[in-house]
């Protein structure tokens, strides 16, 4: 029987804790384990169950003591702190509301349309809270994010008003930016709100602002912050775009120095009731096939550059068009779900398909694209889908203006935020009647399921109740650890498996404080063998993924642990880099490695899959967040000291006699 994870619904965009557009219903968002690409979010502390007084609240803050006497449109205080962070109102309040944020974020946009502009006329104007606004750019699913971040940064080099004008600018226009052409619309906003024409330019064109906007993605992993929009009320977190009245009762309890109610109280689910299907958005499909009037629906969010969705191209789709859309029991379509960190070509490829469709040849185009997926999977694949267009017999000069126009970015960015939305966080994703499936799942499940759904009760295969996946393992589990890089004698009494993600900055802790007390006392001793496995949270980290491939490709050369030393030294310098791919070159060359055939390894993504497969390995033991454990099996999550190794590991090794 198929299982069904009921997560709890945050209105907010992040991997795993998407928020609830208006199409989606809410009983609806539960999604079968996925089987493909997966890409979890990193978990961390938060300063949940505590509270703060208002001074420590403004230290946190970096806020000035002095207002500077500049104020907004409306008449409200507004600076920036000490540590250059925008505020609006003052400084003195008794309450600091602290946002981290995303500008291409729908639910962000929400908050700051619907929920903003009445604690501006009221808490904050009257003087009771002053709010403090943290870049969070998620970069895999916002690409354009962290560029809209830099250009509300530029606009306050004229002061803080106008960094406030180009703010509220930002989020009430999203869809107008949120594409290729976004630099184009920065500089017609600054125009319209008389910035300078040049220097606002210049801002823009050298990214002035990109390292102040990476300090404040760091800011908010390390207090926690994992999803947008996230805020801290004198340090007690909220996350999500709630609704005003919520806001204003969390306000009214923070000045009272009570803790913040939860937003609804969960009541136990009844097994009886079956789940909702989600409502699905049609009128933005990639394209379809089968009869309209079908009794099933399948809906495939796909990547073109997913190994997952090629197999289920190659391996089930032609059985799914013969068996079932051409016999008319399902009507087929298809929406863009680009993973960008790890895909990044996946959504120039999806505008190619849709150009293509243009000349009534989506079909074509999208089998080409699988069946050709390692040719045009390089830095620019422009000129190779022109030649494919060409090859299936389209107007090339039609096709290649399609291509650059930009035209299909909006809706493919709209495809990709309701599949977070609803649950989505890897490809292929299905929804069969607006059930889920997840996964390059098998032709025979794909039949189970539609003939659940032809006879009204695919519901029914449905259990509310969270799947052995993702559950934390309660005793000792069974840890492949074939074909892995490790140290340590291969027969020591205790074996400790490590998933990891490079740009993880608890990760990065944990190899400067305690991997080298373990290795020390443990692991050069031959006590312990220690495992090295990956797990990339490529939704918060977009070069995790590649960091993760670099280390595999200096392994072909028998310096896996020289790459793997090199990566967390150096974090700092490829942590959020567009260029991470050279400086992983850089590293190699510095080690004495072949440079060509390291370069070659990388660029080729020749260990994409096997990374990827860690990823499915501990989803599978319920490994969530970096870094993770298992000591000879027994689970151990997160960053811990080493006295925490030393008394588990004394204890397995009492174990072992």
């Amino acid at each position: 029987m198929l299982s069904l994870i009921l997560p709890l619904l945050l209105l907010a965009c992040g991997s795993g804790a998407g928020g609830v557009p208006e199409a989606v219903v809410p009983d609806a968002t539960a999604a079968i384990p996925f089987v493909g690409n997966v890409t979890p979010v990193e978990t961390a502390p938060t300063a949940a169950g505590t509270t703060a007084n208002v001074a420590d609240a403004a230290d946190t803050a970096g806020l000035v003591v002095a207002t500077t006497g500049e104020t907004d449109a409306a008449g409200i205080p507004v600076g920036f702190t000490e540590a250059g962070a925008p505020y609006r109102g003052r400084p003195d309040a008794p309450v600091v509301m602290e946002a981290f944020s995303d500008f291409q974020c729908p639910y962000c946009g929400r908050f700051a349309q619907d929920t903003m502009p009445a604690l501006l006329e009221n808490q904050i104007a009257a003087g009771e809270v002053v709010f403090v606004f943290y870049d969070f750019p998620l970069n895999a699913i916002h690409p354009q994010a962290a560029a809209a971040a830099n250009a509300a940064r530029c606009a306050g080099e004229e002061g803080a008003a106008a960094y406030w004008a180009m703010h509220d600018r930002l989020f009430a226009t999203i869809d107008e930016w949120a594409n290729e052409g976004a630099a184009d619309v920065f500089r017609a906003y600054g125009e319209e709100l008389g910035l300078p024409a040049e220097s606002f330019g210049a801002c823009l064109d050298e990214d002035r602002y990109g390292e102040a906007v990476a300090a404040d993605l760091a800011l908010g992993e390390g207090r926690g912050v994992g999803s947008t929009p996230s805020f801290f009320l004198n340090s007690q977190p909220v996350v999500g775009a709630y609704p005003l009245d919520y806001f204003n009762q969390a306000i009214a309890a923070v000045q009272a120095g009570e803790m913040i109610a939860a937003a609804t109280e969960t009541e136990p689910q009844d097994p009886a009731v079956k789940p909702t299907p989600a409502t699905i958005v049609m009128d933005d499909v990639a394209a379809e096939r089968g009869d309209a009037d079908a009794p099933v629906t399948i809906i495939e969010y796909t990547d073109y550059q997913c190994p997952y969705c090629a197999r289920h191209a190659a391996e089930t789709w032609p059985r799914l068009l013969s068996e079932m859309i051409d016999t008319g029991r399902v009507r087929y379509v298809v929406k863009d779900f680009p993973l960008d960190s790890i895909h990044p070509q996946a959504r120039a490829a999806s505008a190619a398909a849709r150009c293509a469709g243009e000349q009534d040849a989506y079909w074509e185009m999208h089998d080409a694209l699988f069946a050709r997926q390692a040719e045009w999977g390089v830095n620019d694949p422009a000129p190779l889908f022109t030649a494919m267009a060409t090859e299936l017999g389209l107007d090339g000069e039609a096709f290649t203006a399609c291509l650059s126009s930009g035209r299909h970015d909006a809706v493919i960015q709209q495809n990709q935020d309701e599949g977070f939305g609803l649950g989505v966080n890897g490809t292929p994703a299905f929804f069969i009647n607006g059930f889920p499936v997840s996964g390059a799942q098998p032709y025979e499940l794909f039949e189970y399921a539609v003939g659940l759904a032809e006879q009204g009760t695919l519901a029914d295969a449905y259990v509310q109740s969270a799947p052995e996946a993702t559950a934390t393992p309660s005793g000792p589990v069974e840890v492949d650890t074939a074909d892995a890089y490790s140290i340590g004698e291969p027969d020591a009494p205790v074996v400790i498996v490590e998933f990891t993600d490079f740009q993880c900055p608890y990760c990065s802790r944990h190899f400067d404080q305690t991997f080298p007390q373990i290795k020390a006392d443990y692991i050069d001793t031959g006590k312990v063998r220690y495992v090295f496995k990956d797990f990339p949270l490529s939704s918060i980290h977009p070069q995790a993924q590649l960091a993760a491939e670099a280390a595999r490709c200096a392994g072909d050369q028998g310096a896996y642990l020289d790459m793997h030393h090199a990566l967390f030294a150096g974090q700092d310098e490829w942590n959020g880099r567009s260029d991470a791919d050279a400086i992983f070159n850089g590293f190699a060359a510095e080690l004495g490695l072949d440079a060509a055939a390291f370069g070659d390894c990388l660029a080729s993504r020749q260990h994409e899959a096997a990374v990827l497969a860690d990823v499915d390995q501990g989803i599978s033991l319920g490994v969530n967040g970096t870094p993770a454990f298992f000591l000879n099996g027994n689970f151990l999550s997160g960053a811990q000291p080493f006295a925490v190794f030393q008394e588990a590991i004394e204890s397995l090794l009492a174990d072992a006699g």
